[in-house]
């Protein structure tokens, strides 16, 4: 009798359950994986844009011995500054030129040709930042402005990011969000404020104090646009305006 090595194996059973079993817990962990690499995505993102938006304010402020606020309150206008501050980002190009009130040969209405969110899912027709078109650069991130005169002692000119260009979900608070100029050289997301006895120039069509709202009960309005104007206060912080836990996962992840 000659000696035989038993191997041991899985049957084909065994198998196909341990595989069941696999995709089962993929199926449950995938998705929560997925989150949260877009949202660390979407959070160094939001990070980078605020971090280049200071970066042209001070060289702006370097290069002319004023500040952009200062400047377009000199001026009486944001409509040279704006164009001035484009110069600092290369590639920088008009992408559409569709503004508040534009119509088309027939009279109707125009809509900037990429889709734009409120954060509850509202297609809107243009942003609140829709007085000079939008504007993108080399890293391909999309920017609108506000081009409302800034009075003495005001903050401004108001600036739109979407921080992941046309890369969806083209949604305020998720990948648009919206700083300000503030009269000592820097931005700060909108939502927080500068002063104590700040004073805000112009920042919305018909209704300019409703980019200023502060405060977490703005944010948590996933319908009025004007509300989620705060969120990016919330978003540099990474605080979850809603309660506890972060920003980026939680807050984003409820309200999906």
């Amino acid at each position: 009798m000659s000696n035989c090595q038993i191997k041991n194996a899985f049957t084909l059973a065994e198998t196909l359950v341990t595989l069941g079993i696999i995709g089962i817990v993929a199926s449950m962990t995938l998705p929560s994986l997925i989150n949260k690499t877009q949202s660390k995505q979407l959070e160094a993102q939001f990070k980078k844009v605020y971090t280049e938006l200071n970066q042209v304010a001070q060289l702006y402020k370097k290069d002319n011995g004023i500040s952009i606020t200062e400047a377009a309150s000199e001026n009486g206008t944001t409509i040279m500054i704006i164009h001035e501050l484009l110069k600092y980002y290369k590639g920088a190009s008009t992408i559409d030129n569709t503004i508040h009130n534009s119509v088309d040969n027939e009279g109707k209405k125009k809509s900037v040709r990429y889709n734009i969110y409120s954060m509850g899912g509202k297609k809107l027709r243009l942003g609140p930042c829709d007085d000079f078109g939008f504007f993108s650069e080399g890293g391909g991130r999309i920017y609108s402005f506000v081009r409302d005169p800034i009075q003495p002692g005001q903050e401004g000119p108001v600036v739109c990011v979407d921080i992941n260009g046309f890369k969806g979900p083209n949604k305020y608070g998720y990948d648009i969000h919206v700083f300000y100029f503030t009269n000592h050289g820097y931005v700060y997301p909108m939502g927080q404020p500068h002063l104590n006895k700040t004073k805000y120039g112009g920042a919305e069509d018909a209704n300019s104090s409703n980019f200023f709202y502060t405060g977490s009960a703005f944010c948590k309005d996933a319908q009025k646009v004007e509300y989620q104007m705060t969120c990016a206060n919330y978003a540099l912080q990474n605080k979850n305006p809603q309660g506890d836990g972060n920003y980026w996962q939680d807050f984003l992840g409820k309200n999906k």
